[in-house]
């Protein structure tokens, strides 16, 4: 069974409305702890990607949410409501300040190990959809099958 694994924020939900990103291209972090709010978050909009993942969810796939967000209540209930809650989200932990890429890494490699299956299986089997092109770069140099979300919602809306 293939592994489908989804990033939320400008893959699957559109939350830029409640981002800064500062002078160097980073996100403000502060900004973004401070926007986190119930009346924001759910105000987030959906993306083109998200109808995919809810047809992956609908057909029974194995559909992982892999995100550097740190998860809370709100997050959640925005996930149940839309239909993209999955019993597997791998999140940031709070005070976590590993680059996306990296924290993404670990969490899929920890996720497959849970599960008994060796990184080459996992691997072999997984795709993942996420906007960061450190992410996706990092990811299909591991053996991952790495697509742009941006380009891809692009192309979903264009049609």
């Amino acid at each position: 069974m293939r592994t489908f694994i989804f990033d939320l924020d400008h893959t699957v939900i559109d939350s830029s409305h409640r981002q800064i990103t500062l002078a160097d291209g980073s996100l403000d972090l502060n900004n973004w702890i401070e926007n986190c709010t119930k009346e924001k978050i759910m105000a987030d909009k959906l993306l083109p990607l998200a109808d995919v993942m809810r047809e992956r969810i609908a057909q029974g796939q194995e559909v992982i949410i892999c995100t550097a967000r740190v998860m809370g209540e709100h997050d959640y209930q925005f996930l149940k409501d839309h239909g993209l809650f999955v019993p597997v989200i791998l999140s940031r932990k709070m005070g976590n300040h590993k680059g996306d890429a990296q924290l993404k890494e670990l969490a899929l490699r920890m996720y497959a190990r849970n599960n008994g299956r060796s990184w080459v299986r996992f691997s072999r089997n997984a795709c993942i959809y996420d906007d960061n092109l450190n992410v996706l770069s990092r990811l299909a140099s591991i053996g991952i099958a790495a697509y742009n979300a941006t380009s891809i919602n692009a192309s979903l809306k264009a049609a």
